[in-house]
C-alpha cells in the first residue's frame, strides 16, 4: 500500500509539475522506470524502491548539470513507462520489455525535437499513467474508471504545465 501512495505522489509531481522543476522530474522520471523494470524483473519490493530512490537522487543531480542529455534520458524513460500502461489499457499484450523499448525510443526523438512540449507533454503523460496504474492495481478502480482518471490528469496538467511561468 505504501507503494501504490509513493506512486500516486510522484506521479501527481510529474503531471502538475514536471516542466518547472526538470531535475525532480528527471529523478521520478528516473526512480519509476527503474521501479517499473525492476517489477517487471524481480517482482518489486523494497529492493525496488530503494534502487529507484538511488537512481532519482543520481539523476536529479545530473539533471542540474546537464540538462540536454538528461532531458533526453526523460524522454527515453518517460515513454517507457507510458508506452506499456496504454497499451495494457487497450488490451494489447505485449512484453513489457518491447513495449518500454518501443516507448523510449518514441519518448526519445519527441524529446530531440520538442523539448519544451516534449516535457511537458512526457512528464503528464507519464504521471497521469503512473496515477492511472496504481489506483487500478493498488486500490482496486476498475480500468475504465482508471483511465477516464489519468486523462482528466493529464489534461489538466498540460494545461497547469504550459500556463505556468518558468
Amino acid at each position: 500500500m505504501l507503494e501504490a501512495i509513493l506512486a500516486l505522489i510522484a506521479g501527481l509531481v510529474l503531471v502538475f509539475a514536471g516542466k518547472r522543476f526538470f531535475w525532480l522530474a528527471a529523478g521520478l522520471a528516473a526512480f519509476l522506470f527503474t521501479w517499473a523494470v525492476f517489477e517487471f524483473l524481480f517482482g518489486g519490493g523494497w529492493v525496488a524502491v530503494v534502487i529507484g530512490l538511488v537512481a532519482a537522487l543520481v539523476m536529479g543531480w545530473l539533471a542540474t548539470k546537464f540538462i540536454k542529455w538528461i532531458g533526453l534520458f526523460v524522454g527515453f524513460a518517460a515513454g517507457a513507462v507510458i508506452v506499456p500502461f496504454l497499451l495494457g489499457l487497450v488490451g494489447i499484450d505485449l512484453n513489457f520489455l518491447i513495449g518500454a523499448l518501443i516507448g523510449g525510443v518514441i519518448g526519445l526523438i519527441v524529446m530531440n525535437f520538442l523539448f519544451d512540449w516534449g516535457l511537458i507533454l512526457l512528464t503528464a503523460l507519464m504521471g497521469s499513467s503512473v496515477v492511472a496504474n496504481r489506483l487500478e492495481s493498488g486500490f482496486g478502480l476498475s480500468a475504465v474508471l482508471a483511465g477516464l482518471i489519468g486523462l482528466m490528469l493529464l489534461a489538466a496538467g498540460v494545461v497547469v504545465q504550459a500556463r505556468s511561468k518558468d
